[in-house]
C-alpha cells in the first residue's frame, strides 16, 4: 500500500504501521510455533491470520455498494460469517494435515519475497529520485539574496484559495457581486491586480510554476508543459521558494492541504487538524492519514464501525470523516483559516508562512454566514458564491489580525490557482475563463509602480526577491495556457470588478 501512494503518502507516514505489523505478526507467529512445535504449519497459520486481516476491508469496500435480495453483501453480518468459515475450514486443514508442507512453505515464500522486493524497489526509486530532484531544486536557488538591512524582516504570508475565480468571472457567471471585498483589500493597503491569469489551468502546473518562478515549458519557450506528473510533484514540495525562503534564514511554515503532492518537505513546522509537526515523530500521538487508510481498508474497519477502538487518537472520528470525504474538507478549511493568525505568537519571525487552501474549490461545505453544509447543495451555483463570501470574511479577519498583531508590517499575497471549473453545476463557460484568478498583495514600502493589473503568479516571488531581498530576478511576461498545451490566452477584462 505503500508503494502505491508513494506519490501522495510520504513513506515514514506508513513506518509505524509496518514496525508494529511486523512486530504483531513475529509476535504471532512465534506462539503459533511454541505451541504446534512445527514451523510450516505456523507460518502457514499466521500467513492466513495477515491475509484474512489486510484483505477484509478491501473486500468490505468492494462490496458496500452490491445488494443481493435487496441486501447489500458489504454489510459485517454478512462478511465476517464469510471469512470465519473460509479462515475455520483453512485453519483446520492446515491443523489436521500429515502432509510435509516444507514445499508449499518454500514456494509461499518466494511469493512472499517478490511481493515485498517489487514495492521496496518502488520506493526506493521514487525516493532516490526525489532526493536528487530536491538538491538539483535546491542548486537552482538565488546565492544573492539578503535581508534587508537596518530593517526587521517581513514576516511573509502566502495564502493560496484554491479554485478562486476573478471578479468579472464571478459577477457574471455566479451572480454574485465581489467588488466590496476587492474594494476592502484595497483600503487596507492591499494591490488587487483584477486582470490577473493563472499561468495554467490545472493546481499541479500552477503551483510547480509559481513556486519555482518559472514556466513549465523546459526553457524551450513553447506554450507547453515538458515535464511528467511527478516531476511536477517534486517541484512543488521542493521548491526554489522554499530554498531562497530558507537560504535567508525565514523558519517555513506550512500547513497540511490535505494532498502529499502539495505537502512541502522538510519544512520548520508543519500545522495539520491533527496538531502541530515540529519533525517526522514516529511516536507522536495521533494516526496519519495512511494509518487511517490502513484501518478502513483492513479488519480495522470492522473495529471502527463497531466501535471497538476507543475515542483515543480521534478513532472515532475518523469513521466519520472516511463515510463522509465532505466531513474532513470541512476540517481541513476551517482548521487552516482559524490557524493561520496563530502563527503570529506561536512562531518567531522571521518567518515564510504557506497556506494552501482547499477553498473555494468543490465541494462547497458552508453557507455564506459560515454554517456548515452537511450534504451537497441543491443549487451549487449559488453554494459557489456562498462558499466565495465566507472566505472572503475569514480572509478579512486574518489579513486585520495578521496587520494589526505582527510586530513589523508583513508581506502578504493572497491567490488563487485557478478560477472556476469550467462547465461546473451545468453552467458551460469558455473553458479559458477558467484562468481568471483572485490575486492580491500586501506590499508594505513596495512601490506599485512596477505593479501590473494583469500581474500573474509566475511572478509573485520574482517581485517579492528583487524589492525586498535584493533580488535580480526580473519579471517574465505574462502568459497563460489552458492544460498541457494551447495557444496564449488573453481574456477580456473589467478591471473595476
Amino acid at each position: 500500500m505503500i508503494a502505491r501512494n508513494i506519490a501522495e503518502i510520504p513513506v515514514l507516514e506508513g513506518a509505524r504501521s509496518l514496525i508494529v505489523s511486523i512486530f504483531i505478526t513475529f509476535l504471532i507467529l512465534l506462539t503459533l510455533f511454541l505451541t504446534l512445535k512445527n514451523a510450516h504449519k505456523a507460518g502457514l497459520i499466521t500467513s492466513l491470520v495477515m491475509l484474512s486481516f489486510f484483505s477484509y476491508g478491501h473486500l468490505n469496500l468492494v462490496l458496500r455498494n452490491v445488494s443481493l435480495f435487496g441486501d447489500l453483501l458489504g454489510r459485517h453480518r454478512f462478511l465476517v460469517p464469510l471469512y470465519v468459515g473460509i479462515f475455520g475450514v483453512a485453519l483446520w486443514g492446515i491443523l489436521k494435515t500429515r502432509r510435509d508442507l516444507s514445499s508449499l512453505t518454500r514456494f509461499l515464500n518466494v511469493i512472499a519475497s517478490a511481493l515485498i522486493l517489487l514495492p521496496l524497489f518502488q520506493i526506493g526509486a521514487f525516493e532516490i529520485k526525489d532526493y536528487t530532484a530536491q538538491h538539483s531544486q535546491a542548486a537552482s536557488a538565488a546565492g544573492d539574496l539578503r535581508l534587508p538591512e537596518d530593517q526587521m524582516p517581513p514576516d511573509v504570508y502566502y495564502i493560496l484559495m484554491d479554485g478562486y475565480p476573478r471578479g468579472d468571472f464571478i459577477a457574471q457567471h455566479l451572480g454574485y457581486d465581489n467588488s466590496p471585498f476587492l474594494d476592502a483589500l484595497e483600503e487596507k493597503g492591499f494591490f488587487v491586480a483584477r486582470c490577473s491569469q493563472a499561468n495554467y489551468s490545472d493546481t499541479r502546473f500552477s503551483m510547480a510554476s509559481t513556486l519555482n518562478m518559472t514556466y513549465l515549458d523546459g526553457g524551450t519557450g513553447l506554450s507547453e508543459v515538458t515535464f511528467r506528473r511527478n516531476d511536477l510533484n517534486q517541484m512543488i514540495r521542493s521548491s526554489t521558494v522554499q530554498q531562497n525562503f530558507a537560504s535567508l534564514g525565514y523558519t517555513i511554515v506550512t500547513f497540511d492541504p490535505g494532498y502529499r503532492w502539495l505537502n512541502w518537505d522538510n519544512t520548520d513546522i508543519k500545522y495539520t487538524p491533527s496538531g502541530i509537526q515540529s519533525s517526522r515523530n514516529l511516536l507522536a500521538i495521533g494516526l496519519n492519514e495512511f494509518e487511517r487508510l490502513l484501518l478502513h481498508t483492513s479488519a480495522g474497519k470492522l473495529l471502527l464501525d463497531m466501535q471497538v477502538i476507543s475515542a483515543a487518537n480521534q478513532v472515532n472520528k475518523i469513521k466519520q470523516v472516511l463515510d463522509n470525504p465532505r466531513a474532513l474538507h470541512l476540517e481541513n478549511v476551517l482548521f487552516a483559516l482559524e490557524a493561520i493568525p496563530k502563527t503570529i505568537a506561536e512562531v518567531p519571525g522571521p518567518k515564510f508562512v504557506y497556506a494552501h487552501i482547499v477553498s473555494p474549490h468543490p465541494p462547497f461545505v458552508f453557507t455564506a454566514d459560515g454554517t456548515p453544509l452537511d450534504n451537497s447543495p441543491t443549487d451549487e451555483l449559488v453554494a459557489y458564491g456562498d462558499q466565495i463570501a465566507y472566505d472572503n470574511t475569514r480572509l478579512l479577519d486574518i489579513v486585520d489580525r495578521l496587520i494589526a498583531e505582527s510586530e513589523g508590517p508583513p508581506i502578504i499575497i493572497i491567490q488563487g490557482d485557478h478560477g472556476a471549473t469550467i462547465d461546473y453545476a451545468g453552467l458551460r463557460i469558455d473553458e479559458a475563463e477558467r484562468l481568471g484568478i483572485l490575486n492580491a498583495y500586501y506590499l508594505p514600502g513596495g512601490s506599485e509602480q512596477e505593479l501590473s493589473t494583469s500581474l500573474s503568479p509566475v511572478n509573485t516571488f520574482r517581485l517579492i526577491f528583487d524589492l525586498y531581498f535584493n533580488g535580480h530576478y526580473g519579471l517574465l511576461k505574462d502568459k497563460s495556457i489552458l492544460g498541457r498545451q494551447s495557444h496564449y490566452i488573453e481574456l477580456d477584462c473589467e478591471a473595476s470588478q
